[in-house]
């Protein structure tokens, strides 16, 4: 995810320009389908909340599915998220910038960035971080909720291969942002709670859709169709095309490719957010492995 603070100006606007040369070769249209969360947003922040307010110390305490880290670092690190996306993007704020030179440079900072705030906040009660969850939550709805929707956004969304992205699509990949962590948090504690319901669950698997051409375009095979059918009430089976170095979305059918991968929309989220080891994602495929097997390479977080 790429929440950090910089200037866009400076070594980072350059890695970028390079960067969206490099990824140019993933089709994505200009015309995509709106995916608008703005009205569930609210109540996804809000079901976290009272979800937190009932955990004893225990369960603040229980580690996630991200080693190292428990559900009082990630509520810590959700509410950091929100306060670097106002600083940036409301109140145009951006600190000295990091050298970037090339994609691993700028994981790994965002990553070190994400360490030192957990490593900050661990001396921070629940309750403190409880207040400042709701708060930054709610000011970060409400500042989404001002921008223009096919405005161009602050930044890319980098995993779906966009060099430039509208509004809509980068407030869904917040939303992503606080649906995965939130998920993730569920489960350490086992309380699945709402969130794969379709209303909530339907803007995620939009999104997440769009990680797919990225995946693939990377096969050594320069050619080639493949399905893939995610299973489950909010899913669907897409159609890609590989052809002259350039992988994307076209219209199919199961009978007119050999290349067939099928997975469940639960197993695709835990598999595109990280959530459970490549190796024990479960899935079924058919033809080329040097194609199919291209699935396990489908991210959806910056990592």
């Amino acid at each position: 995810m790429l929440h950090v603070f910089w200037s866009t100006s400076s070594c980072f606007s350059e890695y970028l320009s390079e960067s969206a040369m490099e990824s140019s070769h993933t089709e994505i249209s200009s015309k995509q389908e709106v995916i608008n969360v703005l009205d569930i947003f609210p109540e996804l922040n809000q079901g976290l909340i009272e979800l937190l307010e009932g955990f004893s110390q225990d369960e603040w305490e229980k580690e996630t599915c991200l080693k190292g880290r428990s559900v009082k670092d990630l509520v810590s690190h959700l509410i950091d998220t929100s306060l670097r996306r106002l600083a940036m993007d409301r109140d145009h704020y951006f600190s000295e910038a990091p050298e970037i030179h090339s994609r691993e440079d700028l994981v790994e900072f965002i990553q070190s960035q994400n360490r030192d705030w957990i490593l900050a906040t661990r001396r921070l009660s629940p309750n403190m971080l409880l207040s400042l969850l709701k708060s930054s939550g709610d000011e970060l709805v409400d500042f989404l909720g001002t921008l223009e929707l096919h405005e161009k956004a602050l930044f890319p969304v980098d995993w779906a291969g966009e060099s430039q992205s509208e509004n809509w699509f980068d407030i869904a990949r917040e939303y992503t942002e606080k649906w995965h962590h939130q998920m993730q948090i569920r489960d350490a504690v086992g309380r699945e709670g709402p969130l794969y319901e379709t209303r909530f669950f339907q803007p995620i698997i939009d999104s997440f859709i769009k990680a797919l051409p990225v995946a693939f375009n990377q096969s050594n095979r320069a050619e080639f169709t493949v399905a893939i059918e995610i299973t489950g009430t909010c899913g669907g089976t897409y159609f890609l095309e590989k052809k002259a170095h350039s992988t994307g979305f076209v219209e199919g059918k199961l009978e007119q490719t050999s290349n067939r991968v099928k997975i469940d929309q639960k197993e695709f989220c835990k598999l595109v957010t990280n959530s459970k080891l490549k190796e024990a994602i479960e899935f079924e495929a058919v033809g080329d492995s040097e194609v199919t097997n291209q699935l396990l390479l489908v991210v959806a977080v910056m990592s």
